[in-house]
């Protein structure tokens, strides 16, 4: 059994703690949130409550870190120090070099370190690595209502990064350049963005992301030479089209247009994407292996305090 603590008890954090009870080789010993009523999301018995985090350090092996952003660092760190295994949700730091000092202290302490990238584990997102071979295009949009506990982040390093992420696994190659634009709405930050990413390979991506729509969205199309993949996130869901075809017939009162194409819907195996991620963690720490992630999770925390510059907002 691994014996594990969580930092922070909000939205993630809540999560976290439910799923830790629900999993056989996770013991949850206990928890800390600096407000008491968030204590109470936490059924399971026998699980001791803190506003501090480091009353109970000594007794865990592990520590999930769902802390707000700005103190993931300060966090993480101590735990580190602690000689504790840590599962930091995304993103993993407000800047790059306190990264690069947690993965680097990571190594050096020999603790498992990941960052929450709960999409990584979505059946959908595991299935379609198994199918793009030489995309040419990509276009994502990841989108829903304003949410009032995450306007301290830019929507960028709120929903964006979980896109750029997966787009950067996809393509594997270097960003060219790109463009990008945004605006604020609701929030002291971005609210809306959009990025056009160029890649070395001559792959273009094209990123949407909103948190002041009033639909929830979370969708990703895939081109390339003869398929066209559609993926929808939530619902876990792969259309693939093949062998596509259109034609325009012209008569004397109307102008109709016909397409056609073979759909095939993927069979995915549809999981708790954060209970695998947890899984994954815990095996990890188990196995000894995939302790540390540095190059991809890096290259995407890179990538999105660019675009987070090109906005101005750095």
């Amino acid at each position: 059994m691994i014996k594990v603590g969580v930092v922070g008890l909000g939205h993630m954090g809540g999560y976290h703690a439910s799923l830790c009870s629900m999993i056989p080789v996770v013991n949850l010993v206990a928890v800390s949130d600096f407000s008491i009523e968030q204590h109470n999301k936490v059924k399971a018995p026998n699980v001791k409550k803190s506003r501090d985090f480091r009353d109970w350090i000594s007794m865990v092996d592990a520590v999930i870190v769902a802390v707000p952003t700005d103190v993931h660092y300060e966090v993480a760190k101590t735990c580190i120090l602690n000689g504790k295994h840590v599962l930091v949700e995304k993103p993993m730091t407000k800047n790059l070099e306190q990264a690069q000092e947690l993965l680097e202290l990571a190594d050096a302490h020999n603790v498992t370190l990941h960052v929450g990238h709960v999409e990584r584990f979505n059946g959908a997102v595991q299935e379609i690595k198994k199918i793009i071979s030489e995309p040419f295009l990509i276009e994502s949009h990841r989108m829903g209502p304003f949410a009032p506990r995450v306007q301290n982040d830019s929507v960028i390093l709120d929903l964006m990064i979980h896109d750029l992420d997966i787009i950067l696994s996809l393509v594997n190659s270097p960003v060219k350049d790109f463009n990008a634009h945004g605006c604020r709405v609701y929030s002291n930050s971005c609210d809306i963005a959009s990025v056009q990413i160029f890649f070395e390979n001559g792959v273009i991506a094209h990123v949407i992301s909103s948190r002041v729509s009033q639909i929830k969205m979370r969708t990703m199309v895939i081109h390339q030479r003869n398929e066209f993949i559609q993926l929808d996130f939530t619902n876990q869901d792969i259309l693939v089209h093949r062998q596509g075809s259109s034609s325009v017939q012209v008569g004397p009162d109307e102008l109709k247009y016909r397409q056609e194409s073979t759909i095939e819907r993927l069979f995915v195996y549809k999981e708790n994407a954060l209970k695998l991620e947890i899984e994954y963690f815990i095996n990890a720490i188990k196995s000894g292996n995939g302790k540390i992630t540095p190059e991809q999770d890096l290259s995407t925390l890179a990538l999105t305090f660019e675009i987070e510059k090109r906005l101005g907002l750095r």
